[in-house]
């Protein structure tokens, strides 16, 4: 996500839409200064790392810009880095009416509503976000969601569909164990532990001990799959 960052180096080419026909040949070169002059600002401040004099400058931009879609992403993403995920929940709101297919917003936004507890809004995100990448990540993300709301028969389907593919046992899933420290396991393993939750979920305790054993051998040591079959047995 960080080229969201240098979105702006290649704006030379988008200052002239459409609606230049309706403006003055001075207009033009004015909003042309200026969008010189605050997407440098934002690239000088960003190499500075001054974050409140870029945050300025796209703020500048989107008033002189004719691709604000663009200044909204890398105004989203610099809120994301800074964790403020209220002004990034509004930041892809306000893109995504303008550009309802903007990845970026979807998956930004999906981020942010999820941390903020609005895990509705966040899962529909998600699931729109999965009809225009037709990601693996981004489907386990529905998955745990869809889990997390309660909706075990969804999750599962979206398991069993995630099970059916080839890229699974390469991606490698990111989980944190009980000293902090962060773990990594395959896929495979971290759908087989959300498989068992389902099932501890449906008071079915002997198959989710069946499936934690499964990512256990799948994955040895995974501490999470440990974890919930020690709380399984109880």
């Amino acid at each position: 996500m960080k080229k969201i960052l240098f979105v702006l180096v290649v704006w030379g080419g988008i200052l002239h839409s459409n609606d230049t026909t309706a403006q003055s040949a001075d207009s033009l070169n004015f909003i042309d200064v200026d969008v010189q002059k605050n997407a440098a600002i934002y690239q000088l401040a960003m190499q500075f790392n001054d974050p409140s004099v870029a945050r300025m400058a796209l703020y500048n931009l989107l008033f002189y810009s004719n691709n604000q879609s663009a200044v909204l992403d890398s105004l989203a993403y610099m809120y994301y880095e800074m964790n403020q995920m209220p002004s990034v929940a509004l930041v892809t709101r306000e893109n995504l009416k303008m550009n309802p297919d903007n990845q970026v917003a979807l998956e930004l936004g999906a981020i942010a509503f999820n941390q903020l507890g609005a895990k509705d809004q966040a899962l529909e995100n998600y699931e729109k976000l999965f009809l225009k990448n037709n990601n693996s990540r981004t489907l386990y993300q529905i998955a745990f969601m869809q889990y997390e709301l309660n909706r075990y028969t969804e999750s599962s389907t979206s398991v069993d569909i995630l099970l059916k593919r080839t890229d699974i046992d390469e991606i490698k899933m990111r989980f944190t164990k009980l000293d902090q420290t962060q773990q990594e396991v395959s896929m495979r393993a971290a759908l087989l532990n959300l498989q068992g939750l389902i099932a501890q979920g449906n008071e079915d305790i002997p198959k989710a001990k069946e499936l934690f054993l499964e990512a256990l051998k799948v994955a040895p040591g995974f501490e999470l799959a440990q974890v919930n079959l020690s709380k399984a047995g109880k």
